[in-house]
């Protein structure tokens, strides 16, 4: 970018100040000059006084006020031209195939012909490129859940989430999709099905350092995620010759923590759910590092959690009263015992993102610096042999009432929760194969007066 064309743009005062001040000549050079006001903008290409609501006068709107509002509000909180939620036509978006399919919504692929904007010196579209839509199933009805995901998705745009990009609407059914980020991927659930036997311990760490980091940057602003599991981390790579990366999706059910509330209404996918949330309280931070636990044991598995068995009240009430998935022979013991730190049924006794995140650095530093002859290496490499000589197939046969959709649960008089051994590992002398049976025998025996209820309803 030449400074002489970019300050001939400028009010005359900030060209005289530029004169004295390095760090103002860098800023513009960095952020460049708003075409209208003449002032250096306030992020790349993006000024916060002129460009919010300019598609509103460039005769762009959705047709509806309140997502015209939505859009404008967004713009608002944006931070440079790249981080632009924007009204996106639906003629704009060609050759649209459905890819998958949550309990509330479904997900399309399309290609986006104007291209995602960038800035590399100037303001700039890509080519065509291939993007995600989310329609919700009766988007019309469920006007107050979309419009909730994208102002979350606006609080969280620096969090590392997957990326939202604008707004779309099917003139022929009137529905509204969000247009986000596609993950070339996939879901981690079937990421970890199709690779999991050539999948090395190096990657495994690296993928759970980044769904961490990102889960711990939603928690430093004070939301919640409440529906964290491996159908909802979905998988990309930046460059072809890259290792896959994570990316945290579906933001539908995560809210602030000042707005969490105990309810036996309880949402999400079973397996994941941590127990005191079964018992009506309420999504805590440590709710949703039980949900990480519980992707760490998947991680060891490369299997949905408890999908041997019915995802009934049976299994609620066992997970109250101490049962926890297995893991695969030749699992570190380090990497147990974090586990277990995560699926602790005391809340406050889980440690935070932070700890995580400082935990599993160290992990990934050991392979980074390549210390091959260090005890942690050693127990990950050989957890890897295990892996090649005893699991190469991971055929995966789910119990026809295992669900891994979000759904509305209700639950009442489950016991309070309580620990047990913690996880056990798949065959071994210390695993027992009735262990579930015994959890639930025993909690029955033990609440016997009282009566458990579930209801459930996939919406």
């Amino acid at each position: 970018m030449d400074y002489i064309k970019v300050c001939k743009k400028l009010k005359l005062k900030i060209i005289l100040s530029a004169m004295f001040s390095k760090e103002l000549r860098e800023l513009i050079m960095l952020n460049g000059v708003c075409p209208d006001c003449k002032e250096i903008n306030t992020g790349w290409a993006w000024c916060n006084k002129c460009d919010p609501g300019r598609f509103l006068k460039e005769g762009k709107t959705s047709g509806n006020p309140d997502f015209d509002k939505l859009i404008h509000e967004a713009q608002l909180e944006t931070r440079d031209y790249g981080d632009n939620t924007e009204w996106i036509p639906f003629e704009r978006l060609k050759d649209i195939k459905p890819i998958g399919e949550g309990g509330f919504a479904t997900i399309y692929s399309a290609t986006w012909l104007d291209g995602i904007p960038e800035y590399l010196s100037k303001k700039r579209r890509s080519e065509p490129q291939i993007v995600a839509l989310k329609k919700f199933k009766n988007s019309r009805i469920m006007i107050g859940a979309f419009t909730d995901e994208i102002k979350v998705h606006v609080k969280c745009s620096g969090c590392m989430v997957q990326k939202l990009y604008g707004i779309t609407k099917d003139p022929k059914t009137d529905e509204f999709s969000m247009v986000i980020m596609y993950a070339s991927d996939g879901n981690l659930r079937d990421y970890l099905k199709k690779n999991f036997s050539s999948l090395k311990w190096e990657e495994k760490l690296q993928n759970l350092w980044y769904i961490i980091d990102t889960l711990g940057k939603i928690h430093d602003i004070n939301y919640i995620h409440k529906d964290l599991h491996s159908g909802n981390i979905l998988m990309y790579k930046p460059n072809v010759d890259d290792l896959s990366g994570t990316m945290i999706s579906d933001l539908g059910l995560s809210q602030s923590i000042y707005d969490s509330n105990n309810s036996t209404n309880v949402c999400g996918v079973l397996p994941y759910i941590a127990p005191e949330i079964f018992n009506g309280k309420p999504y805590t931070k440590a709710s949703d590092i039980y949900s990480f636990g519980i992707i760490m044991v998947e991680m060891s598995t490369g299997k949905p959690p408890y999908g041997n068995i019915s995802h009934s009240d049976d299994l609620a009430l066992a997970i109250c009263v101490g049962l926890r998935p297995k893991v695969i022979r030749g699992t570190p013991k380090c990497y147990i015992e974090l586990v277990n730190k995560c699926l602790d049924s005391d809340p406050e006794k889980r440690p935070s993102c932070n700890e995580l995140l400082s935990v599993i650095f160290k992990w990934n530093l050991e392979f980074i610096n390549g210390k091959t002859e260090s005890e942690i290496v050693k127990e990950f490499s050989n957890a890897d042999a295990i892996v090649s000589r005893e699991y190469s197939s991971n055929e995966i046969t789910l119990h026809p009432e295992a669900i891994y959709t979000s759904r509305h649960m209700n639950f009442r008089n489950l016991p309070k929760s309580r620990n047990s051994l913690g996880v056990q590992v798949e065959n071994s002398e210390f695993s027992d194969p009735n262990l579930l049976e015994n959890f639930i025998y025993d909690a029955v025996k033990e609440q016997s007066q009282d009566k458990i209820e579930v209801e459930s309803t996939n919406e």
